[in-house]
């Protein structure tokens, strides 16, 4: 005896495996533990500039207000953004992961967002929405921010080229979870972007300089007593390459004491001159670690402008 399907019920069938596929999707997305790790995997790597944030740790720690500044100096546009959205990185923001690749941004964003403003917010600024996916033009003009809810606290968004640039963004991209340093904030650089010398400031090129030639670089600052501290970490071919960047690194910290004593000047430590001299170096076998004790007062001026 041959089992026939009523049209009615083939029907009824394919929208029941259709909704159980949704389903298992919701709930994947649901289930996925978008921590620090979740959030950097969700972004495409390959080639990328890597940053992290815990914004959360910043805040509690009062380093946050400080890189914020002060809310009556905050531009007319980003007031309107707030009124508009009800979205205010101080307040509203836990954690950002980024990667920055061929001039293009993406990042995922925990936190607590009012979705429904954020839809027309973009509709407001010429953009569109369908379903929970939105697109707007960037400040550029080939230029555009995508952005939807990855889940329900977390907002993935793009700017590129691409009207859905944000389609890069989804979980578990990566095939091997990110190893994270333990500071509340990162930056891991590809090497070769240290050859490009005019994207630094002059007093920092003999130390970045000689990192065009290393396999992976990281600088990731963190409270260190009552300062902050950052910390850079090198990987290197081989310990001899480690041993001959401590030796420039040292050279160069050495040279510029010199010459700050040569102008009978005082090291100040919330100038980047300041910051530079008390830096110290040592090799891990193929690893060379730097540190360097930074004081709040550098980075309110940092932060304010003051330092270029």
């Amino acid at each position: 005896m041959r089992l026939r399907f009523q049209p009615w019920q083939l029907a009824a069938l394919v929208v029941l495996l259709c909704g159980a596929v949704v389903g298992v999707v919701r709930w994947r997305r649901a289930s996925q533990p978008f921590d620090a790790a979740g959030l950097l995997a969700a972004l495409p790597a390959d080639g990328a500039t890597l940053f992290y944030v815990d914004a959360d740790a910043l805040r509690h720690s009062g380093i946050l207000d400080l890189l914020a500044g002060s809310k009556a100096a905050e531009e007319a546009d980003y007031r309107q953004f707030v009124e508009q959205t009800g979205f205010d990185y101080r307040t509203d923001v836990d954690a950002v992961a980024a990667a920055f690749v061929d001039g293009e941004a993406y990042l995922t964003v925990r936190g607590r967002f009012q979705w429904k403003l954020l839809s027309s917010y973009a509709r407001s600024q010429g953009g569109e929405c369908r379903y929970t996916f939105c697109n707007m033009p960037a400040s550029s003009k080939e230029g555009h921010i995508s952005f939807y809810p990855l889940k329900t606290n977390v907002l993935a968004l793009a700017v590129s080229a691409r009207p859905r640039g944000a389609d890069m963004i989804g979980a578990n991209q990566w095939k091997n979870p990110p190893a994270l340093p333990p500071e509340p904030v990162w930056i891991s650089v590809p090497s070769p972007v240290f050859s490009k010398a005019g994207l630094f400031p002059a007093g920092t090129r003999a130390f970045l300089s000689p990192l065009a030639q290393t396999q992976n670089v990281t600088f990731a600052m963190g409270p260190q007593g009552d300062r902050m501290q950052l910390r850079l970490e090198v990987a290197c071919a081989s310990p001899q390459a480690a041993a001959e960047l401590v030796q420039q690194f040292s050279s160069a910290t050495e040279l510029l004491n010199k010459m700050i004593q040569r102008d009978h000047l005082t090291p100040n430590p919330k100038d980047l001159s300041g910051v530079l001299v008390a830096g110290s170096f040592q090799q891990q076998n193929a690893r060379v670690i730097g540190t360097w004790p930074v004081e709040r007062g550098f980075i309110t001026a940092l932060a304010s402008g003051q330092i270029q």
